[in-house]
């Protein structure tokens, strides 16, 4: 079925692009109808492009059809599946009005044959722009919701109508070159020269607008370097993008080599006319050609996830960890690959110009830049396994962590200790000490690097790989766990001043606010910053009245979040009083045993109170305890530093595939 799917999309794309191709072509570069041998060529060009635009516009309604259904092929139609697609879904409402666009077409084709009226092509192409544009709604453009979706939908709009002016041109082009070479008239010589001339703006333009359109479009499918090279998606991407140079390079080579040969005077040099005509037939038929297998990438492209959506498996032993650079070095870094860059396409337009030393010198600075910036990345160079840049499928929250603090007592704490500082009790055995779990160093690597580490095992066997004994799931709560543990370490560096280091973020969990609302840490962060006040003990009743008078409208959008560790309050316990105390204040809110146990981590001390404020990310930033510079904070405080923490900004949309 989805060898059909493809066939049908590539002959629509493509029957769909000579359309629009061929009316820009009328418009915008020649009207050519000095010759009845090749407007009937042309006019047989139009009519067989719409033929095929219907067909497999038709088998791609079916093939969908049948997938939605889960009918075979020849039973959607007479089971009215067709009619539910074309009245039910968006893509039958957006077929449905580019069938009526491709009859309007048809009747202009037929009119234009009968009456050489510039309106008439002009009317084509709005109406073949229509129909190729409006491909966009069955894409991944027409998938993404909100605003996003709308700058993603505009820029496969405009990707599409570029590429029907430039590579539906190439054919009604080619014709013309060829009648041209073989009436070889002077009128003839200067109307190719006109279309060429004309044809190399509106190529140029296209080709801006599909370089421009191109990067929103693979921000949004494949964003990231792991997406790219890490996905089969990713790849065939890269592969069009490269046979799209090449089709550029052609295109150079015609603008700058080949179309000077066309100039008034060497119409007086018929072999030398001719030939330049034969070179520009040439190279337009190997651009349309090139063309054709970009658009079976499409093809195959549109049946695919895309990258950001699929486990990225990472080819190379290595990765650039660019972060590790000093400010200064990134800096020099973007200069030169921006020099390098700019070596590359100066190299490739001196060579199609047939300025062949100019050439050499732009491809010897190329490879130094290369060089100088492979001497600057080099401290950034770090190992790297399939999994590095995985996504963990168990989210980051309190669940997890505590399911994988039981595995990890299980599995790991044999070697590693039950406080993951490298002392089990057969740490002593081992030709290679385990690594301590609570190190800073842990966050140096990827939650990706870890998995393959727990999976696979590491230092040759030594530490065993563990994907026999725990699924997949598993091993990631275990990498929740072990760095929410060392995240709760490295807490008790941070003091009661705003810190502009971002730590580990703290877990997400839920917990059940006075009148029984529930809610989690994630969404409360979307609103502003959050201060944990984790007591060890029952708090009184003036402390979170202490901590209620920190009020949100002045603290950053401040969220207060009083949490009683022990006993460990449930959510059917929100609304417990502590001793003493006739009406629980609002901070104090209900977590269960799980959360309790892993916001522990984050405590200090079996007693007392932990205060920890979060920015908007979820990161902590400040930390107070009763042993604290000043002790714990008072409402003034909290707020101050709150609004402090409001500035740093929220997590970013990630753009990591999902293990799976």
């Amino acid at each position: 079925m989805d060898d059909y799917l493809i066939a049908a999309r590539v002959v629509h794309y493509a029957s769909t692009i000579s359309l629009a191709g061929l009316f820009a072509f009328l418009c915008l570069v020649a009207a050519p109808d000095a010759s009845e041998r090749l407007r009937r060529r042309l006019s047989l060009l139009g009519w067989a492009s719409l033929l095929l635009a219907l067909v497999s516009g038709l088998g791609w309604l079916l093939v969908l059809a049948a997938r939605l259904s889960g009918q075979p092929l020849d039973a959607v139609l007479p089971q009215g599946v067709v009619t539910l697609v074309l009245t039910r879904t968006r893509f039958g409402e957006v077929w449905l009005a580019r069938f009526v666009l491709a009859t309007l077409l048809a009747l202009c084709l037929f009119a234009r044959q009968r009456w050489r009226a510039r309106v008439l092509e002009w009317a084509g192409l709005a109406l073949a722009g229509g129909i190729l544009g409006s491909l966009a709604w069955a894409g991944h453009g027409g998938a993404t919701p909100g605003r996003p979706g709308e700058l993603h939908l505009g820029a496969d709009i405009l990707h599409l109508l570029a590429a029907g002016a430039w590579l539906g041109s190439l054919i009604p082009l080619a014709l013309l070159l060829a009648e041209a070479r073989r009436i070889g008239d002077p009128d003839w010589a200067a109307l190719a020269r006109r279309a060429v001339r004309r044809f190399s703006v509106l190529a140029a333009a296209s080709v801006a607008i599909l370089f421009a359109a191109g990067l929103v479009n693979t921000w949004f499918l494949a964003g990231t370097v792991p997406a790219l090279i890490g996905t089969l998606y990713g790849r065939l991407l890269l592969a069009k993008v490269a046979i799209f140079a090449t089709m550029v390079t052609f295109g150079a080579v015609n603008l700058l080599r080949m179309g000077p040969r066309l100039a008034p005077a060497a119409a007086g040099r018929p072999a030398l006319w001719a030939a330049a005509i034969g070179h520009l037939r040439r190279n337009a038929l190997i651009e349309a050609a090139l063309g054709l297998i970009v658009l079976a990438i499409v093809g195959l492209l549109g049946i695919l996830p895309p990258g950001l959506h699929t486990e990225p498996g990472w080819p190379l032993p290595f990765r650039l960890e660019l972060g590790a650079l000093a400010a200064p070095f990134e800096t020099v870094l973007a200069i030169v690959a921006a020099l390098a860059l700019a070596c590359a396409v100066a190299g490739v337009a001196l060579a199609a110009a047939g300025h062949y030393r100019a050439m050499m010198m732009a491809g010897a600075g190329l490879v130094l830049f290369l060089g100088v910036g492979a001497i600057i990345v080099r401290p950034a160079v770090e190992p790297a396994y399939p999994t590095s840049f995985y996504a963990p499928v168990e989210p980051y929250a309190a669940a997890s962590v505590v399911h994988g603090a039981r595995l990890y007592a299980e599995n790991c704490a044999l070697c590693h200790g039950a406080d993951g500082r490298g002392d089990g009790p057969a740490a002593a055995a081992l030709t290679v000490h385990p690594a301590d779990l609570t190190a800073p160093h842990l966050f140096a690597h990827t939650e990706g690097d870890l998995f393959w580490w727990v999976s696979n095992g590491r230092a040759h066997g030594v530490m065993p790989g563990f994907a026999a004994v725990m699924s997949p799931a598993e091993r990631w709560d275990v990498i929740n766990f072990v760095r929410a543990r060392a995240a709760g370490v490295l807490s008790g560096q941070i003091g009661p001043t705003v810190s502009t280091a971002a730590t580990a973020a703290i877990p997400d969990f839920a917990f059940e606010s006075e009148g029984g609302q529930q809610h989690t840490l994630d969404g409360v962060l979307k609103t502003g910053p959050a201060l944990l006040a984790l007591f060890g003990r029952p708090p009184s009743a003036a402390r979170l009245a202490q901590l209620a008078a920190a009020p949100p409208e002045i603290a950053g959008g401040l969220r207060v979040l009083a949490i009683d560790l022990a006993p460990i309050p449930t959510p059917s316990t929100t609304s417990a009083r502590a001793p003493g105390d006739a009406e629980q204040p609002a901070p104090l809110v209900g977590v269960s045993a799980d959360v309790a146990a892993a916001l522990s981590l984050f405590r200090a001390g079996n007693q007392g109170e932990t205060d920890l404020l979060l920015d908007r990310a979820g990161n902590l930033r400040a930390r107070w305890t009763g042993s604290s510079p000043g002790g714990l904070p008072g409402a003034a405080a909290i707020a101050a530093a709150a609004l402090q923490a409001a500035r740093f900004p929220a997590a970013p949309v990630s753009h990591a595939g999902h293990a799976g």
